[in-house]
């Protein structure tokens, strides 16, 4: 499909190639991708208003757009708004992105478009260092452990964790919170859960359900509800096996051979 010039251009500078994700595949792609499609003059949708350098769109959607899973897009995402490039507003059905770099963007293009082709190598080195100025001067975000302390639960309760179990359980308390995360693993205990499958399944099902708080999850999902929910009783119930065994009838072995009819 031919590139169609008539839905304006971006520039993009030269020093791009020294910026700090450029290396990184995922996060590098999904910036230029956000850069091309955001908005570049102000709009309404559906009540709000959005801006120029804002866009609405979804985790899934930026997936399907660019080939990804929403895990990478989730991964690239944080990247770019823990380095301040982008802020990201996130409402039960969408989210909406704003481009924290798009004016100094939006200012190389209207440079170059009134043919100040003499200062352009400028702008690209001012561009670039105002960019990684406003980046180094964003407040770098809190330190957090390498693993999330659910870990320790897990393997308290659960068992042995290994070390891509330990990442992907971190990596939902951070985007789940931790007191959300916390108490589907508890869930998942109560259940009976002895694997890390089944609490990752857990995790997958509150995301897929648009929970964001612990709260929202328990009322989607009330204490009883789901399966496999594990039963301790003080006594024996009727069906036990050891109970009855006294009442069962004994194995008797079949003859072997053809039936000799009686005469």
């Amino acid at each position: 499909m031919p590139i169609d010039p008539s839905r304006g251009f971006v520039a993009f500078p030269r020093g791009l190639t020294d910026w700090e994700w450029y290396s990184e595949p995922n996060t590098a792609r999904l910036f230029f991708h956000l850069l091309l499609t955001a908005n570049w003059q102000e709009k309404q949708w559906q009540g709000i208003t959005i801006k120029p350098g804002q866009l609405v769109t979804s985790q899934s959607q930026l997936a399907k757009q660019l080939n990804l899973s929403v895990m990478q897009v989730r991964t690239a995402l944080k990247h770019l708004e823990q380095t301040n490039y982008i802020t990201v507003k996130t409402g039960p059905k969408y989210s909406l992105i704003t481009l924290n770099c798009y004016d100094l963007i939006q200012e190389g293009n209207r440079r170059i478009t009134g043919k100040q082709q003499a200062g352009n190598n400028n702008l690209t080195i001012k561009t670039m260092k105002t960019i990684r100025e406003s980046s180094a001067a964003a407040p770098p975000p809190p330190d957090r452990p390498t693993t999330s302390p659910l870990v320790s639960e897990f393997e308290q309760d659960i068992g042995k964790l290994s070390a891509s179990g330990k990442r992907e359980l971190t990596e939902y308390a951070d985007r789940l919170g931790e007191e959300l995360a916390r108490v589907i693993l508890r869930k998942c205990i109560d259940a009976g859960a002895h694997r890390w499958a089944y609490v990752r399944k857990a995790m997958i099902e509150a995301e897929t359900q648009g929970c964001k708080s612990a709260e929202e999850y328990r009322m989607t999902n009330p204490t009883g509800a789901g399966r496999n929910k594990r039963v301790d009783r003080e006594t024996p119930s009727g069906n036990d096996f050891l109970k009855n065994a006294g009442r069962r009838r004994p194995l008797t072995k079949k003859k072997e051979g053809p039936d000799v009819p009686k005469l």
